[in-house]
């Protein structure tokens, strides 16, 4: 298999709150990335953004939800 024919895959796990106008600009520069530094094709290029609840997320073992109390 070919490298360059493969495609890639980038999943993004962040908080809910993101604006689509926010994850349009991510995704386009993860793309533009990708394009340039891994000679990846810009339509082979998939962006998943998987948002969680501050009840769902932890970070140095507290819930988000807890941190912002």
């Amino acid at each position: 298999m070919n490298w360059q024919n493969s495609m890639p895959m980038v999943q993004i796990t962040m908080l809910q709150g993101r604006t689509a106008d926010q994850k349009r600009k991510i995704a386009k520069r993860i793309t533009d990335a990708l394009v340039e530094e891994a000679g990846a094709r810009r339509e082979a290029i998939v962006i998943a953004f998987n948002e969680v609840s501050k009840e769902s997320y932890a970070s140095g073992g507290e819930l988000m939800v807890d941190k912002t109390k």
